[in-house]
């Protein structure tokens, strides 16, 4: 990424709200996992940086929704470790046994995710795209997305 680019980059994710990175941070992994089934390759290479980049973010709202210091309410919050582990496990999965139609329910899952985050009804991805209304402060976790997104 160009020097400029990568700087403006960095104040846009300054200035958002944490629920707001946290849903272009899943946006972002959706996408690349789409990219992935759009032009299937079972080779490790072309598998690996998809799938890795999915479980960095569910691992950083596992990290998250176990800290102590989480404010989520106990059901939401074994929700979210639900979830995440289940996402972790699923990525893991098609890494051993390559199926791109694994894909869709994890990309789908992002795209729910980010939409609940944004305040959306819908799970259409180019939808998604444009920023929220008026997104309110998450509650998982101070700033660790924006090195996701």
């Amino acid at each position: 990424m160009q020097p400029g680019i990568h700087a403006y980059a960095k104040t846009q994710s300054l200035a958002l709200s944490q629920r707001e990175l946290e849903a272009r941070a899943l946006l972002k992994a959706a996408s690349k996992l789409q990219i992935l089934k759009d032009n299937w390759d079972p080779s490790i290479s072309t598998i690996e940086d998809p799938l890795s980049h999915n479980r960095k973010v569910w691992a950083l709202f596992l990290a998250a929704a176990t800290d102590p210091e989480c404010t989520l309410p106990p059901d939401a919050r074994q929700n979210i470790i639900g979830l995440a582990r289940f996402v972790i496990n699923q990525c893991m999965r098609i890494l051993f046994e390559p199926d791109p139609s694994k894909l869709d329910l994890l990309i789908e899952i992002n795209q729910h995710i980010a939409a609940g985050l944004r305040g959306s009804a819908g799970s259409d991805i180019a939808s998604l795209s444009q920023p929220a209304a008026a997104p309110m402060p998450s509650e998982l976790a101070k700033s660790p997305m924006a090195a996701a997104y």
